[in-house]
């Protein structure tokens, strides 16, 4: 019997415009010949433009208003669930990636209530420790953890984290997981980001250093407010460019109130792909976590190697410890630590230069190989 197209199903609650790793793997696997592939997921509530792709069927379903009522909050959540899993369930799958806790109600809807038959992947993005899951707010999640440590983690085929530690974390108290489905699955971003920096070049601007924050910021969990203030104390020597979507309201009124002329803002963001073209008009990008949670702590987030993939010196705080590591297995790469807390008076040294080396190897076309061989062998056994 000639074999069929690999189909996939990508169960992604979260919204997938918060993501880009998760929008790098859906693109990647709708690239591939013979391969089918639809996604589950939320509208965002930023206002961002909604993501889509050519090749990828995504099917965006509104759970309530955090506004409305306890009851129509949870039959909205149930529906959402039970909506997804009977699509799945329909649409009959080779294979099914549930991403992160969030999305395990309607995997194991879709294998207990509707039978699916699916190959199971399971990827996690952040980590969640067992005490992150008793905080507040977290009664929910914490549910669908249990279906997912109880049940989905013994059926799946793959369970990935974003680098060691973190999977080191997570197996510890969830020994469900077996030896062979466990993976690491780092959240890189395209190759084609590394021609695109060179391209661009870099000019030195009279020897300031020109540095860029990328991301979410709170005063509670980054260094936004040290960083900022030095910056602000270095008018000649130093620049801060703060790009994000996601920052706090009052860190913006905050650095607004500084007044200072070398730090500029953006509070509208940037497009995921519009990203190199913006990097490379700096030196330096920083990465300012606090390390108030293991999940911070253990964290190599993707703003790091998309810093590099354009050029860019990375500075880091010591509370990173997954930060440390890497810099520790990958010594050549354009990384330092910068105690934040007590920040030199002699500026650190900066490279200046958008040249990458040609081994590069932090590419998501690299990291999602072995992924898509376990699909595609996957789905020859459902096809069997």
């Amino acid at each position: 019997m000639a074999r069929r197209d690999v189909k996939v199903a990508y169960l992604h609650v979260l919204p997938l415009e918060y993501y880009p790793p998760a929008r790098n793997v859906l693109t990647l696997m709708s690239r591939r010949e013979g391969w089918k592939v639809r996604a589950w997921s939320s509208p965002n509530r930023r206002g961002l433009p909604e993501w889509n792709d050519s090749g990828v069927q995504v099917s965006r379903r509104a759970d309530a208003s955090p506004r409305s009522s306890l009851p129509l909050r949870i039959a909205a959540f149930l529906g959402w669930h039970a909506r997804t899993a009977a699509q799945i369930a329909r649409w009959k799958p080779d294979a099914l990636i549930s991403v992160e806790p969030h999305s395990a109600l309607a995997a194991w809807m879709y294998y207990h209530v509707f039978r699916g038959r699916a190959a199971l992947f399971i990827h996690h993005h952040e980590y969640y420790s067992a005490i992150d899951f008793l905080g507040p707010g977290m009664r929910t999640l914490r549910s669908t953890a249990n279906l997912e440590r109880n049940d989905l983690f013994r059926r799946a085929r793959w369970v990935s984290e974003t680098n060691a530690e973190r999977m080191r974390l997570l197996r510890e108290w969830t020994p469900q997981i077996a030896d062979k489905a466990a993976y690491l699955l780092p959240n890189y971003p395209p190759a084609e980001w590394i021609g695109r920096a060179t391209r661009s070049g870099r000019t030195d601007q009279h020897g300031r250093i020109r540095l860029v924050y990328v991301g979410s910021a709170s005063f509670e969990d980054t260094y936004i407010r040290e960083a900022a203030t030095w910056v602000a104390a270095h008018p000649d020597q130093l620049s801060l460019h703060v790009v994000s979507d996601n920052i706090r309201a009052d860190v913006w009124d905050w650095l607004r109130s500084l007044a200072s002329p070398n730090i500029t803002l953006d509070s509208s963001g940037c497009d995921y792909d519009a990203l190199p073209g913006l990097l490379t008009q700096f030196d330096v990008g920083l990465v300012l976590y606090k390390g108030n949670t293991l999940n911070f702590v253990y964290n190599v987030p993707n703003k790091a190697f998309e810093y590099l993939a354009c050029g860019l010196d990375v500075w880091y705080p010591p509370e990173m410890k997954g930060m440390r590591i890497f810099h520790d297995n990958f010594p050549h790469q354009r990384l330092r630590e910068v105690n934040f807390r007590d920040l030199p008076a002699d500026l650190p040294k900066v490279t200046h230069s958008a040249e990458i080396p040609e081994e590069f190897q932090f590419t998501c076309e690299a990291a999602l190989a072995p992924l898509f061989v376990q699909l595609e062998a996957a789905a020859h056994l459902s096809q069997r």
